[in-house]
């Protein structure tokens, strides 16, 4: 394991200094993983207050972060992408962008620097952009360190103490924030402060508004102001990497980290609350040209398209399906996280692509022509966080779908991804609370993992033939692994989808006449089947078989031996598995697996196992099932220790001996 000297309460280096005595091979630390790539040295944040010329305050967020890296896997942390906005009146300023490598050279630290010529500014969208660079003279063993600083107008930035893939020996905030703003700290994580302390400053700021004086003349009109100023210091030291969890929708949602929200403000006599509502939020969402505003428009200029769309249907939900496909066949989404119109819904028609905002708010267009019930709703997918019912955090809400209301029903749209059927989500989306943007009923929406319910079936039969033992598979599938296998066959071919079978099964079992069943029909579950043939060795005393072919649990997913955070699945289970033999001509059953049935925390699942022989057959029905997705940490250990029952059971094997 690696480690580095035991951090301090205080980061020991500064900025730019570095000895060949950082370069020495570390000590033995339990919180840092044999398989380390990189070390986080130190990172550190300070945020501050400046007065600026709108009359106001613009904070000041600067960051310093040195790495050590141990092998060339890290060698991607040397290029580094600031993201920043840059749209409007008033941009946020990217500033002072340093970075040097150091190597030990016979001896000596030998540094290499950024040039200032390789900082590339890049921009992303019509709102941000980003600086990027990579540090030359980067090597194994390195160690490598840049700083920059953002002078901004709007949110405070968010402080990481934890990093997803690195140890990190040290990470530092510090803040100093003026008593006009007053702003809520949002703690998330589950390590403790190295330092957690506040206190008091008093603190002078120069703050001016430019006015008009007539003409093209204008006045600067400055005042300095003192204000009372909270500081507070937090620090982690010692902090492990996240790591990679299985079944976890993403870091973000339990890393150690703190958020800041602006609650009022103070001009020296009011109080101004500035709390964000999904209320204001809804409001300013209906008048964002990019957003609301296209969809409230007189659109009539679609109503030819549409009513060839719609030619021969009559009732309103036969228009929405046909509207619906038309758009999901028709519109190819480009990016499905924008929720925003890029151009304008002409544009999107004309060019027959667009980010999923132009894609779904199009839909959303072209149903309310029809006279139908269309809302946009905004949600966050789950690899972009959860999204808070309580507070609206704009750049957190990365994806939109469409409510429609018809005939008393609620449906739910996605036409970005053209293996969806109408009135189905991809399970992304399914990540607690989304907002119905509407001027008559916006609304909470809550999609949640645990109310979809996965269900599949299995048959496998095998029987004696004068080719020896063939048989048949098939599977049915539910919906969301029906869309999921719609979305690979799309990319990569069906030819590709068996190959990979084949390729599981190895060379003792060949598999032919593949096929898959309703690929083009979205609404109906997708049904595989192919059949297959067994090469036993020729003249062997004992034939080993595992009647679980083709599906099954063959690892545990669980292998850690705890867990500290939620096990969230994407859906919840309910998988049945058919098996039907005919023992091969000459041989008898020697073993069986035992049945056997297991429960999950009581009523929250079981797992079946019942197999027999029946004449000249062998029977088998598996069943596992999960009534939920979502667990706790506190479940971890008997769900760890439920699918370790499971895969032992599912690999057990039937013995036949020859008679």
């Amino acid at each position: 394991m690696y480690s580095f000297c035991p951090a301090q309460d205080k980061a020991k280096n500064t900025w730019g200094k570095i000895s060949s005595a950082d370069f020495n091979d570390p000590i033995k630390s339990s919180f840092i993983d044999s398989g380390a790539s990189a070390i986080i040295l130190s990172d550190l944040g300070t945020i501050h207050f400046v007065g600026n010329n709108k009359g106001w305050f613009s904070h000041v967020y600067k960051r310093q972060t040195r790495i050590k890296i141990l092998n060339k896997k890290a060698f991607d942390l040397a290029s580094v992408n600031i993201v920043y906005f840059a749209s409007g009146d008033d941009p946020e300023k990217l500033t002072d962008v340093d970075a040097s490598a150091y190597n030990l050279e016979n001896g000596q630290v030998v540094k290499t620097r950024l040039d200032s010529k390789d900082i590339f500014d890049d921009r992303l969208d019509k709102e941000y952009s980003q600086k990027k660079f990579s540090i030359p003279g980067v090597k194994e063993g390195s160690i490598i360190e840049y700083t920059y600083t953002i002078t901004s107008d709007y949110s405070l930035p968010s402080w990481k103490f934890q990093w997803v893939d690195h140890p990190c020996l040290f990470s530092e905030l510090q803040v100093e924030i003026p008593q006009t703003l007053y702003y809520v700290f949002v703690r998330q994580g589950v390590h403790p402060f190295a330092v957690d302390k506040g206190s008091q400053g008093n603190t002078s700021y120069r703050v001016s508004r430019k006015r008009d004086a007539g003409g093209l003349a204008t006045i600067d009109d400055a005042m300095v102001v003192s204000a009372i100023t909270v500081k507070h210091d937090w620090a982690m030291k010692d902090v492990p990497a996240f790591g990679q969890e299985r079944f976890l929708t993403t870091p973000a949602n339990y890393i150690d980290k703190i958020d800041f929200q602006l609650a009022k403000t103070y001009n020296g006599e009011d109080f101004h609350d500035v709390s964000n509502t999904w209320a204001n939020a809804t409001s300013a969402l209906l008048h964002r040209p990019d957003f609301g505003q296209p969809i409230e428009d007189d659109n009539s200029w679609m109503d030819a398209s549409i009513d060839k769309i719609i030619a021969g249907t009559s009732s309103g939900l036969e228009q929405a399906r046909a509207i619906y496909y038309y758009v999901s066949r028709h519109i190819t989404c480009t990016d499905h996280h924008d929720p925003y119109i890029k151009t304008d819904l002409h544009d999107v028609i004309k060019k027959n692509n667009g980010t999923v905002g132009d894609v779904n708010l199009l839909l959303v267009a072209m149903l309310r022509r029809r006279g139908l019930s269309a809302e946009p709703v905004l949600l966050s997918t789950r690899e972009s966080g959860f999204n808070l019912a309580s507070y609206p955090i704009l750049q957190r809400l990365n994806y939109v779908v469409v409510r429609l209301m018809i005939e008393g029903k609620v449906y739910y749209l996605d036409a970005a991804h053209p293996q969806l059927g109408f009135g189905q989500l991809a399970g992304n989306c399914y990540n607690g609370y989304a907002r119905v943007i509407s001027n008559k009923d916006s609304a909470s929406v809550w999609f949640w993992a645990d109310s979809l319910k996965e269900s599949k079936v299995t048959m496998v039969m095998i029987s004696n033939t004068d080719k020896g033992v063939e048989g048949t598979w098939q599977s049915t599938l539910g919906k969301q692994e029906s869309y999921q296998l719609r979305s690979e066959i799309a990319e990569h071919g069906r030819e590709s989808y068996f190959k990979k079978i084949q390729t599981a099964y190895g060379d003792e079992c060949e598999i032919s006449n593949g096929n898959i069943d309703s690929l083009e029909r979205p609404e109906d579950p997708v049904k595989v089947y192919y059949d297959f043939s067994i090469k036993p060795a020729a003249g062997a005393t004992l034939l080993y078989f595992n009647p679980v072919m083709g599906d099954g649990w063959r690892e545990n997913p669980f292998k850690a031996a705890d867990r500290k955070y939620p096990v969230e699945m994407p859906y919840a289970i309910d998988e049945t598995y058919l098996f039907i033999m005919d023992i091969p001509a000459g041989y008898a059953v020697d073993e069986l697996p035992k049945s056997a049935k297991v429960a999950f925390n009581a009523d929250q699942g079981y797992f079946e196992y019942l197999i027999a022989p029946s004449g000249e057959q062998i029977q088998l029905r598996c069943k596992v099932r999960l009534n939920k997705a979502t667990f706790g940490p506190e479940d971890y250990g008997p769900l760890r220790d439920f699918f370790g029952f499971i895969v032992k059971k599912e690999n057990e094997q039937i013995v036949l001996k020859k008679k």
